[in-house]
């Protein structure tokens, strides 16, 4: 289970389910994935964690690119389980890190699950130098939780997006262009009808403050990431939610 490079110093460390038919009342025929993804710099930082049973995959992942105890930040850009459930066996591995989240729903929501961490709570605008690169933040509320919220490397060009964008898909292959593009669409449509549809004011909103960031990646929390569709995605979401 090695982890996968994505572009220099950032890989995808996240699992597949392969098995996952039902999420939030609706079908997934074609399973899904929880993303994470773990940037290597002067302070090494993971965004984002997996579902709770798949914590020995995300920690193997990580384990064939460093002994987990250097990571110094977690984003937690949600507190939905299936994003942090693996939290507290990750920290248990690094009890030195500092896991980051949203004020004040991100802060409320990880410490009613965890209980007391390490928690630094950001608002809109906060940035985080981790090295060579520069984390900001940029709340998303209601997309799909009041604490969600999407991270932005302005040196990598990259989103990472967590629930926005995403589908429930499972494939061996990362991005848009390795996979079948009509699928990835059809799964992205069918996401986001029944999971963020009755948000559309918020996504109108989130999509206005992504509006004036320079975006080469988007790495989503769930199924396939963008790199070579990242405007038809865009597109859709600005049809969808209007």
């Amino acid at each position: 289970m090695d982890a996968v490079r994505i572009r220099d110093d950032i890989y995808w460390v996240g699992a597949i389910d392969w098995s996952m038919r039902n999420f939030h009342g609706y079908e997934t025929g074609r399973g899904s994935s929880y993303n994470a993804y773990l940037i290597l710099d002067e302070h090494v930082t993971l965004i984002d964690t997996v579902k709770e049973p798949f914590a020995g995959e995300l920690i193997e992942r990580i384990s064939s690119l460093i002994d987990p105890e250097k990571i110094d930040y977690i984003v937690s850009n949600h507190v939905e389980p299936d994003h942090s459930g693996s939290l507290l066996k990750i920290l248990a591995l690094c009890p030195n890190a500092t896991v980051i989240t949203s004020l004040p729903n991100g802060l409320k929501g990880l410490t009613a699950r965890y209980g007391e961490q390490a928690y630094k709570g950001i608002k809109a605008g906060d940035t985080l130098s981790i090295g060579h690169r520069t984390l900001s933040f940029v709340p998303t509320p209601m997309l799909h939780w009041p604490d969600s919220m999407v991270t932005y490397c302005p040196e990598e060009k990259v989103l990472f997006s967590n629930d926005a964008f995403g589908q429930h898909l499972a494939s061996g292959q990362r991005f848009d262009d390795e996979n079948d593009i009509d699928l990835i669409l059809f799964e992205a449509k069918k996401y986001y009808a029944n999971i963020l549809m009755l948000y559309g004011r918020q996504a109108q909103a989130a999509l206005k403050a992504l509006a004036g960031l320079d975006i080469e990646l988007i790495l989503t929390g769930h199924g396939i990431s963008w790199r070579s569709h990242i405007k038809d995605i865009l597109s859709l979401y600005q049809k969808w939610s209007t």
